[in-house]
């Protein structure tokens, strides 16, 4: 099984994509399982990185957000007769085929409130601002028996808000030629907007971080964890449907996540990459053709442990009076019982250390039946509906 889906992703091309990267520094043996924990930070906006385009009220919902102006190209990105992926997602679509990606829309930390410190606290029950990753530290300590197991390496020291703030005094400057090495991706030109700009950087060092991430992952006596966060996804402006602002930062993703799996080698086959966010985005776009803070968004699980080629979770529905307050998608999964799942059932984290390792989440059950060989009884329920599947 695990050469067949394999052999199926050989030929996807590495792209240069960018973050910062924590590594767990947990001894392992070569059938460890891994865990890369990638923060979407800013709010990921679920009905553009997962269109539900066959929810009847989805378009009049999105308007001028609707994607697929093209039939041609709808068709090819269909999940389901329910679930698309966007147009920049494409490269993770060989993944849901051959059953590495999981899907999970409709997730959130109920009643974690729209800032993004408040509701990123409430995601990692920790500052990561401060160099405390909460959870992830205190799973991590666990596997290692070390006090300290958890550090970020930057890829540059540079701060790109600082860089930001430079480019929106002086419009003349050009904020690429400041990004990590003067990289530009393939296509890009310097006359872009500050926002267009300010993405493209961002998924270049992505994706080196990835590839880095990956290789310590791989190596024998290496860390069992690591963390990436990429910026990008606080659209309130300029948001765009098929292309602009978030279509680069969600093609700056995925083009991260494949060269994480290309530069993983065989340790793919025991790795999960688990993509969270800390909320969603408004249903209804606003006047500034951008989303504002919402409540559920969307969690992906990906690799060659993850039983995938699933959309799972009870779909909520578009219409008004189905909607989070009038205006948000609403929550049917805390995203907390899918990073539990991933503790217990990938990293082997027995149940007693469970109240421990996330003490905010004690009455919270894990999802199960997330990963390849760990169905659970009776027909492998996921704990959730399983709305479509590719395998």
């Amino acid at each position: 099984m695990q050469l067949t889906r394999r052999a199926a992703l050989q030929g996807l091309a590495l792209a240069s994509a960018f973050g910062s990267v924590r590594l767990a520094s947990a001894s392992l043996v070569d059938e460890d399982p891994r865990l890369l924990l990638v923060h979407v930070r800013g709010g990921l906006d679920a009905l553009a990185a997962v269109p539900p385009y066959g929810d009847p009220h989805f378009a009049s919902a999105r308007g001028p957000l609707v994607p697929f102006p093209n039939s041609g190209v709808a068709e090819m990105l269909k999940l389901d007769g329910l679930f698309a992926l966007h147009p920049a997602l494409r490269p993770l679509l060989p993944h849901y085929s051959c059953g590495e990606l999981l899907i999970v829309p409709a997730t959130a930390i109920p009643d974690a409130g729209r800032s993004h410190a408040a509701a990123q606290a409430a995601l990692f029950d920790g500052d990561i601002d401060g160099d405390s990753a909460g959870w992830l530290d205190r799973a991590s300590s666990v596997l290692s028996r070390r006090q300290k197991a958890v550090w970020r390496a930057r890829p540059a020291d540079r701060s790109m808000d600082m860089l930001a703030d430079l480019a929106l005094a002086n419009p003349r400057l050009d904020l690429v030629r400041l990004c990590a090495e003067g990289t530009w991706p393939s296509g890009g030109n310097g006359s872009e907007s500050l926002l267009e700009q300010h993405a493209a950087c961002d998924a270049v060092r992505f994706g080196d971080a990835a590839r880095s991430a990956a290789l310590a992952l791989s190596a024998t006596g290496g860390p069992r964890i690591a963390m990436l966060e990429v910026a990008g996804f606080d659209t309130h402006v300029a948001q765009g449907a098929d292309f602009g602002r978030l279509a680069r930062s969600l093609n700056g993703l995925a083009r991260g996540l494949i060269a994480f799996a290309q530069a993983s080698g065989p340790a793919w086959n025991r790795t999960a990459v688990l993509v969270v966010t800390e909320f969603g985005r408004s249903v209804v776009p606003n006047t500034d053709g951008g989303t504002d803070h919402g409540v559920a968004s969307v969690t992906l699980l990906m690799g060659g442990a993850v039983a995938g080629g699933r959309v799972g979770n009870r779909w909520p529905g578009l219409a008004r009076n189905t909607l989070h307050g009038g205006t948000d998608l609403a929550a049917t999964t805390d995203v907390r019982s899918i990073i539990k799942g991933v503790l217990t059932e990938h990293l082997r984290l027995p149940d007693r250390a469970m109240a421990k390792i996330f003490p905010g989440a004690a009455g919270i059950p894990a999802v199960r039946g997330l990963f390849v060989g760990s169905r659970c009884p009776g027909g492998g329920s996921t704990g959730f509906d399983v709305i479509s599947s590719a395998v």
